[in-house]
């Protein structure tokens, strides 16, 4: 679905991302993992073009995503879309315009069939009935889920998801991440997740990946990543370890 060559991307002097290469296979959902700093979202925006790379390829089904601009870029990647970290609703707006927002600037759709596929949405996320309040009426754990509804509400069959249980508590990570992976099976769509938490890591992720110095340094199914020699994992390992309660609770792969 997405193969990325050589991607470069430079802020200044600092090189956040160094002739990267990644493979992200059709239908699943990839976990990418690393310290602040290391060029994860950075990726993410590449992904989308919101970012134009100093160097190097991305291809989306097909679509040369960093050579394209205007009405060509938004058609190659009108069937992506993305969580961003705070959900990034617009304040202004009902939950209601808010999940039908795409629906009503980017498809001719009948007012009735909008509210519908709004209440479907909204109820895949445990959100029915909100349709009327004010983002600010929300919490931190529903703000997240209305941005996933938001995101979900025209099907696109790539998800990208930018730290999406930071911040939240342990049984709302949890919700949060059985809605990703109900969300990935309902769609049959291709996710990638970019996260600190290794715990939702390995709920959600079918591959994790580990990106370090700009490049991938790792990437495997988790069983065997969990498993690597390395300074990084061995944290997350510790992590792990430290806390068995979330892991009882949140059901990991491994």
């Amino acid at each position: 679905m997405i193969t990325i060559r050589k991607l470069s991307k430079k802020y200044g002097s600092l090189k956040v991302l160094d002739e990267l290469d990644l493979d992200i296979k059709t239908g699943e959902t990839l976990v990418i993992l690393g310290r602040s700093g290391m060029g994860k979202s950075v990726l993410l925006k590449h992904i989308i073009g919101i970012t134009k790379p100093d160097a190097g390829m991305i291809d989306v089904d097909g679509a040369k995503i960093a050579e394209l601009s205007g009405p060509n870029l938004y058609n190659a990647i009108h069937n992506m879309g993305m969580l961003f970290q705070g959900a990034a609703l617009f304040d202004s707006m009902t939950v209601g315009e808010n999940t039908a927002f795409f629906l009503r600037e980017h498809m001719q759709l009948p007012e009735e069939e909008i509210q519908q596929k709004v209440s479907e949405a909204l109820k895949m996320v445990g959100l029915e009935g909100t349709e009327n309040k004010m983002p600010s009426d929300l919490s931190g754990g529903m703000r997240k889920r209305a941005g996933l509804a938001r995101l979900i509400v025209y099907r696109p069959s790539i998800l990208l998801y930018d730290e999406p249980t930071t911040g939240l508590d342990p049984i709302t990570s949890m919700q949060i991440n059985d809605l990703i992976v109900k969300t990935q099976r309902e769609l049959k769509a291709t996710s990638i997740v970019v996260t600190h938490d290794i715990l939702s890591a390995l709920c959600v992720g079918d591959r994790l990946a580990l990106i370090r110095d700009g490049k991938i340094a790792y990437i495997s199914e988790p069983e065997t990543f969990m498993k690597i020699d390395d300074p990084i994992i061995e944290f997350l390992r510790k992590t792990i370890s430290q806390d068995p309660s979330r892991i009882k609770e949140m059901k990991p792969r491994v």
